[in-house]
């Protein structure tokens, strides 16, 4: 019964991992088209280094995040 247990946990995980790829990938798609849209519109240029040092920050962390999950995933 243990085996079946940890074959359903490790098939949960690798879902759980797909979602959160797909999510990201959208964040980050989402996260430039609203860096563009900002820049087309700009009315100086100290409020798009603000918010690209803000996204980036965000986009390395959540990076930082999908890699750390892939590795308990592949250790698994």
């Amino acid at each position: 019964m243990s085996n079946v247990l940890n074959v359903v946990k490790s098939r949960n995980a690798k879902s759980d991992f797909k979602i959160l790829v797909v999510l990201a990938f959208c964040f980050v798609a989402l996260s430039f088209f609203a860096i563009g849209f900002m820049y087309a519109h700009a009315p100086e240029i100290g409020i798009l280094v603000k918010l690209l040092a803000i996204m980036g920050t965000v986009n390395i962390a959540m990076v930082f995040y999908v890699i750390k999950k892939y590795n308990a995933i592949s250790n698994t």
